[in-house]
């Protein structure tokens, strides 16, 4: 038999949000310890990227601190329920949601210019942190437009691209397992870790919505596809 989340397409989808935003939230809390607390010894390769990160403290954490709190708060902009029980707090967390894009979005950028893994790891983070205001930008647009729809659309392409910073954790922990083997330095994984992580979860948002366009239908008590602007 299929288990609820097999049958339920959107609740696969749900868990698999909260893990990365875990995930992240998990290597943001880790940055911020080592560059406020206690930096570990620059032996190891994590040391040299702890110093790496800390010739750039400040740029690092008004990157790293508001993307924290950003991923503390996406998931409950997802969780209909609270839209609709609790609208007013969903549009306060979306405002701010708003304000952290900003900064996490153009301070990326900032960091673009010297990252670990060179001009490929710059590439990558320079696309996608257009990519994401872009979508930041078109989603605020089209909520201020009473389009709810494009508006969800438009929260979920940030999301996925958000979230692919995280799926690069995982990723690069397969580099950092097999270097001993492959012999590759973190100056040379990063870049490519960087593309693969950002660029699937990047696609799989597309493929979702455009699943959910297609299967989207007016039923009787749904929510409407245009209110108001706030």
């Amino acid at each position: 038999m299929l288990s609820e989340s097999s049958k339920n397409p959107g609740r696969r989808v749900g868990i698999a949000l909260v893990i990365l935003c875990l995930i992240g939230i998990a290597a943001a809390a880790r940055r911020i310890a080592v560059l406020t607390i206690a930096p570990p010894a620059a032996s190891s390769d994590f040391g040299g990227l702890n110093a790496h990160f800390l010739t750039r403290a400040g740029a690092t954490l008004l990157h790293v601190v508001p993307s924290l709190l950003l991923l503390l708060l996406v998931p409950l902009q997802f969780v209909s329920s609270l839209r609709r029980r609790h609208p007013r707090v969903h549009r306060w967390a979306g405002r701010l949601i708003m304000v952290l894009g900003i900064l996490v979005g153009t301070s990326a950028l900032w960091l673009s210019a010297d990252p670990v893994g060179g001009s490929i790891e710059s590439t990558a983070t320079v696309s996608f942190g257009c990519l994401f205001l872009i979508a930041l930008g078109k989603a605020w647009w089209h909520i201020r437009n009473g389009r709810v729809n494009l508006h969800r659309e438009w929260a979920t392409r940030m999301t996925a691209i958000a979230l692919g910073v995280a799926t690069t954790r995982p990723i690069m922990g397969v580099f950092f397992a097999t270097s001993r083997i492959t012999g590759l330095t973190p100056q040379q994984f990063f870049g490519p870790a960087m593309w693969i992580g950002l660029a699937s979860t990047t696609v799989a948002g597309e493929i979702w919505i455009r699943s959910q366009t297609a299967a989207r239908t007016v039923l009787p008590g749904a929510e409407p596809a245009t209110r108001p602007a706030a």
